[in-house]
């Protein structure tokens, strides 16, 4: 089976701003989870542990990329991708840690979590709407982890609180599942 779209991860935030890191490390993972499928690991090894075996195999065919707080630069990343998967921190009104799905309309229509925060100088939804406007958008799909502080709190810190350090294994197998609705 093969994916029957193009898909680029992206992990977005600031790892000097503690949770707000949460995407960054994110993507840190999976794609040492990529370089060790691609060099043989076997899937039964410990490391993948907890993860949806049945779809780890398509992280071979995903673009993984750390976008930081890349604002405006981030439209230049939407380009040639039939599906974004972004990953960032949020503030809304879940517990920390808290995973949600929201899908890239519904972010930008106003409904579930419009009012997604980061540390970013434009908001993700800020450039999901130009990109709407200006370019066209491919299919996003945006995996939010509850942070605790507002980011404009500043607090540089490279560590993150449990509860979102925990956030991060429980990410991954419905970022691997997502992938896998793709396939055929």
């Amino acid at each position: 089976m093969a994916l029957t779209k193009t898909i680029r991860i992206m992990g977005c935030g600031n790892l000097w701003m503690g949770d707000d890191g949460v995407g960054i490390h994110a993507v840190e993972k999976m794609t040492e989870m990529k370089d060790k499928l691609e060099g043989g690991v076997a899937l039964s090894d410990p490391f993948f542990s907890g993860m949806p075996v049945d779809a780890l195999p398509y992280l071979a065919d995903v673009d993984i990329m750390d976008a930081g707080v890349s604002g405006l630069d981030m439209l230049c990343f939407l380009e040639g991708f039939d599906k974004i998967i972004i990953i960032d921190a949020l503030k809304s009104d879940q517990n920390l840690g808290a995973i949600l799905r929201i899908k890239g309309e519904d972010l930008l229509d106003g409904e579930g979590v419009g009012k997604m925060m980061s540390s970013h100088d434009v908001s993700v939804p800020t450039v999901l709407g130009i990109a709407r406007e200006v370019q066209g958008l491919p299919e996003i799909i945006v995996y939010g982890v509850e942070i605790q502080k507002h980011p404009d709190e500043v607090n540089l810190t490279t560590e993150m609180s449990p509860e979102v350090t925990a956030a991060i294994d429980r990410l991954i197998p419905l970022v691997l599942k997502e992938i896998q609705k793709d396939a055929a």
